[in-house]
């Protein structure tokens, strides 16, 4: 496949950019490899870019996945995890056709990184969160699993994993799961056994991975001992149960649920980066947000002093602390600590 210039004014959504493109402050907007879609054109114009290099594809065909065409996809993919979830409920088996069908949408995703970091933001209402929950965590257990550089039969595995590392709040009373207001000790104590309902379920697929049923199991475990359902510590936790718990955290927080709204993708950042240390394992959580914290240069945001603003640069020292630009002035966050960036626009 050869290397062209092409004006971007002729390029399409599907066209795959054979080079990196940065911002005036050095910041990656878009990463060579990638293939374009409207939103990453526009960004590409607005940063006066005339003439771009990509692949030339006369002889191939590339087809475009486009936004709209995910999200449908997401869509389907999240009232399927209802139905098996459902199915669960009333007594019936894990359906791992229905499984395999998520799981290979998912995986089919693999490259479209902008789109899943769209979706993964868009599309969260707080009476649907357990199923779309599910399905994100497992397409940012996939997006890990690649910046590991995990190999493709690994990041299937993680994938499914992480689409049914709740599998076991079929077996929970949905009115505990979307309780409006706190749980109260014995609910929380009946919500926790998910991990081991979960496992229960799972460990009846015959020639099941064992790293899917530990990651099941120990999800909700942490770096110090101090998660479930067994108190156990860092040596002892499979390396997919870290990686699950991470991408659970960040869409939890980052989701609006029933008894709790959601905060910005910079503040979990911000607490994920103190609980790198000894409780979340620190080489994941730092490969996790260094990468997916470029998604968000060029996105518009509120500020807690009223202000709206455009992220135009992440410092990797100061993940949570980017620069915003508002109006012609630019703050740097890492300098003034007193002003957070509340929500995306």
């Amino acid at each position: 496949m050869k290397i062209v210039f092409k004006s971007v004014n002729d390029c399409t959504p599907g066209t795959q950019i054979a080079e990196t493109i940065f911002n005036d402050y050095g910041a990656v907007i878009v990463a060579e490899n990638t293939i374009l879609d409207e939103y990453l054109i526009i960004m590409i114009k607005r940063l006066g870019f005339i003439r771009i290099k990509i692949y030339d594809t006369t002889e191939e065909t590339i087809v475009a996945s486009g936004t709209e065409l995910f999200k449908a996809q997401y869509t389907e993919d999240a009232n399927l995890v209802k139905s098996i979830l459902h199915d669960i409920s009333i007594g019936k088996d894990l359906d791992i056709a229905k499984v395999n069908e998520v799981s290979d949408s998912i995986i089919s995703r693999i490259n479209e990184n902008r789109d899943i970091m769209e979706c993964i933001n868009q599309m969260r209402t707080a009476d649907e969160y357990t199923y779309s929950h599910s399905v994100n965590v497992s397409l940012l257990c996939m997006l890990i699993g690649k910046w590991m550089k995990f190999d493709y039969a690994k990041v299937k595995t993680l994938v499914n994993a992480g689409l049914l590392h709740d599998v076991g709040k079929g077996k929970i009373p949905m009115e505990l799961l979307n309780k409006p207001g706190a749980l109260t000790k014995s609910e929380f104590e009946e919500v926790k056994k998910h991990t081991i309902y979960g496992y229960k379920i799972v460990i009846t697929i015959p020639d099941i991975d064992e790293g899917i049923l530990k990651g099941i199991l120990m999800h909700h475990e942490r770096e110090d001992g101090s998660g479930y359902p067994f108190g156990v510590k860092s040596e002892q936790l499979h390396e997919y149960a870290k990686i699950i718990s991470i991408a659970d955290i960040y869409d939890a927080m980052t989701s609006n649920r029933p008894y709790k709204n959601k905060e910005s993708p910079f503040i979990v950042f911000e607490l994920m980066e103190k609980d790198s240390f000894g409780v979340l394992d620190h080489k994941i959580t730092s490969t996790f947000i260094n990468n997916i914290s470029a998604y968000y240069i060029g996105n518009f945001v509120k500020l807690s002093t009223g202000d709206i603003g455009e992220i135009i640069y992440i410092n990797p020292k100061h993940i949570s602390q980017p620069i915003v630009k508002v109006n012609d002035i630019f703050i740097d966050l890492s300098s003034d600590r007193n002003i957070k960036i509340l929500e995306l626009i």
